[in-house]
């Protein structure tokens, strides 16, 4: 049944395909930990950097999808249209993963850039 509502692709890697998935539909974006330094500065930016996680997206009916990013944090996860709370775990580190909504429309991927908090202050 997993397998039926979602399917990972990596955005980058070779092979293509949905893993046997027909949807047409889903999230795509990136996951970024952050803040990288403790005080910003004018002329020395401080930005976000992608990492590679482990992805969950539960729908309100509690239907489950999971996938991973590829190593630049980039995913592609098939989904049916509905509503989303969607998480990206950090694969190394203790960054808290921030929790986003999502809504999936029939025939579209939404993009989605997904938090996850490194506790620098």
């Amino acid at each position: 049944m997993l397998a039926s509502l979602c399917a990972l692709l990596l955005g980058g890697c070779g092979g293509g395909g949905s893993g046997g998935s027909d949807l047409s539909s889903g999230i795509q974006g990136v996951v970024q930990a952050g803040p990288t330094c403790p005080v910003k500065q004018v002329g020395s930016p401080c930005p976000d950097r992608p990492v590679p996680s482990t992805l969950r997206a539960i729908r309100a009916d509690r239907r489950i999808a999971a996938g991973r990013t590829d190593d630049r944090g980039r995913f592609r996860l098939a989904l049916e249209p509905g509503t989303y709370v969607v998480t990206a775990t950090p694969l190394a580190g203790t960054m808290t993963p921030v929790p986003v909504t999502v809504t999936v429309t029939s025939g579209a991927y939404a993009k989605v850039t997904l938090e996850a908090d490194t506790g620098i202050r």
